[in-house]
């Protein structure tokens, strides 16, 4: 069966989504959103390709965040700031001025720098989705800041799009059957933390595509042997990703592995000149980055817990790996991997969570039934790789910081990887006719999953029907929650310092509430037998 236009229709479905997602979340919510933003600003209006990491913030980002609701993280240094809790607690009045005030900033402010204690730490990044960017902010430079921000929400929404038919082709190289790489390709679609964490301005969004991306020209090289064309594009797309996100870093050792996995069966020869056209033409695209990051921080991924740590040794190192809880750490990396909501902390109740701790761990297990031929064992190796990096964020972390954790949505970078090798793992554990049904599962329960966390989560946090507990757990939402906020006044609320009107957002909500539910109802039409042959053939 040819997927034709139905990866079109998953990915259509997922672009939805998407754009509700960046259109609903709150200014700033996402994670590190300002610092991200301030880092195009400054290269839009000032001209410069590289921003310093001590760079102060332009003067409008700086003063919204005393005006808008931002997460508890942010007003603990910046006390004149409220949380999304107290902010709808506000008289009416006053909750006006602040739109007014925000609405109203000076155009000049967007050239003058802030407070010196705000800096857009995000210039430590690569900066090709920064330079992306930045001829967006200066075609809207007459716009408002709500939207530039939106403008820069939805062009990284439609580009991370992109990632979902690379996940079907992905999946394709391991799977025979059509119908199950397509599945494989709706299961990803409907991760509402994967969402969350690609619908907001920051490098995310190009990152886990050029992985995706990567993850398939790798197979290309597997199933078609040592080719210069698929090794010339491997290179770029390694190259493209390393000056965008440090995480790359994790995909050099299966990389490596890839090319001594070429070179069997006596091509020796023809695997070194690949290696060497693909690692050529990656350093040339990204090496100076990392040569750039060694002079300047001693470090070579640049990142702020690598350079607290720089003169630490392998030996000291070594030590703080084996103070680390592990298990609490694992835990936390899974559970903001599943859904943490965003820069507030959302979360969601343990019995959900432990229902997908049940099926990764039933993954885990088949994952040992697993035929491994050569393409599935590379994308274990990528997986694993990629883990490994996780692994050793939490000792860098803990480290330097105190806290055994690491930031789950990392792992979305290799989503295709991940949803994949579930997928092939519950297959080969489970009996066949219930092998058939495991698509449909995941995509039932994430669908379940993604509109709960939106409509019994999400909305009624940022509109004000429900707010954290003294405890720090998130309350609740009942019907009397909702009916003194209602529908109307919830969509108004959601327009608040976004720069979009209600009929659009109400248009984007059900263009959301009909993608996941085409991506759910496909996923159970097309596991019956009898119903692929009918629909699908």
């Amino acid at each position: 069966m040819r997927a034709g236009w139905r990866i079109y229709a998953i990915w259509a479905c997922f672009a939805a989504r998407l754009l509700f997602y960046a259109t609903m979340l709150p200014l700033w919510e996402g994670f590190d959103e300002w610092s991200h933003f301030a880092v195009i600003r400054i290269m839009a209006t000032r001209g410069v390709w590289l921003v310093p990491r001590d760079a102060p913030i332009p003067r409008d980002v700086a003063e919204s965040l005393s005006l808008v609701p931002v997460s508890k993280d942010v007003r603990d240094y910046l006390p004149a700031a409220v949380t999304q809790d107290v902010f709808w607690t506000l008289p009416i009045e006053e909750r006006v001025r602040r739109e007014v005030a925000v609405r109203n900033m000076p155009a000049a402010w967007r050239h003058e720098d802030g407070s010196r204690s705000l800096q857009a730490y995000e210039a430590l990044q690569p900066p090709l989705y920064y330079w992306l960017m930045t001829p967006v902010v200066r075609l809207l430079d007459g716009w408002s800041l709500a939207v530039q921000v939106l403008a820069i929400r939805w062009l990284s929404a439609l580009l991370a799009s992109l990632a979902v038919p690379l996940i079907y082709l992905v999946a394709r190289a391991i799977f025979a059957d059509s119908f199950v790489s397509l599945g494989c390709a709706a299961v990803a679609a409907l991760m509402p933390q994967w969402a969350l964490d690609v619908a907001r301005v920051g490098n995310d969004c190009l990152s886990v595509v050029l992985f995706t991306g990567m993850l398939w020209l790798g197979l290309k090289l597997v199933e078609e042997g040592p080719r210069l064309r698929w090794a010339a594009a491997l290179g770029t797309v390694l190259g493209l990703g390393l000056l965008t996100k440090a995480w790359f870093l994790t995909a050099l050792p299966a990389v490596a592995l890839l090319f001594v996995w070429l070179a069997k069966g006596g091509r020796i020869g023809r695997a070194a000149k690949v290696c060497l056209v693909a690692g050529g033409i990656a350093v040339a695209i990204s090496g100076w980055w990392y040569v750039h990051n060694l002079t300047a921080t001693g470090t070579l991924s640049g990142l702020s817990e690598s350079v607290m740590l720089r003169r630490s040794g392998v030996a000291e190192i070594a030590a703080g790996a084996l103070q680390v809880p592990w298990i609490r750490a694992i835990d936390s990396i899974l559970l903001s991997h599943l859904y943490f909501g965003g820069w507030s902390r959302l979360g969601v109740r343990s019995w959900m969570v432990h229902l997908f701790y049940a099926a990764i761990l039933l993954a885990a297990i088949g994952l040992f039934r697993v035929r491994w031929r050569p393409a599935a064992g590379w994308l274990l190796a990528v997986y694993l790789a990629f883990w490994a990096g996780q692994l050793y964020n939490v000792v860098l972390i803990s480290m330097s910081k105190g806290v055994a954790t690491s930031m789950g949505w990392y792992l979305y970078a290799a989503i295709a990887a991940e949803v994949v090798l579930c997928v092939a793992a519950l297959r080969a554990i489970l009996p066949e006719k219930a092998g058939n049904w495991a698509v449909a599962g995941g995509v039932f329960l994430f669908g379940l999953f993604d509109l709960y966390t939106m409509h019994g989560v999400a909305i009624p946090y940022y509109t004000g029907m429900i707010r954290h507990k003294v405890s720090g757990g998130l309350a609740g939402l009942h019907a009397a929650d909702f009916q003194a906020v209602g529908v109307p006044e919830a969509l108004r609320r959601l327009t608040v310092f976004k720069g979009v009107s209600e009929p659009v957002l109400l248009g984007l909500w059900i263009a959301y509430l009909l993608g996941t539910t085409a991506l759910v109802l496909a996923g159970f039409i097309g596991s019956s037998p009898e119903n692929r042959r009918d629909i699908l053939s």
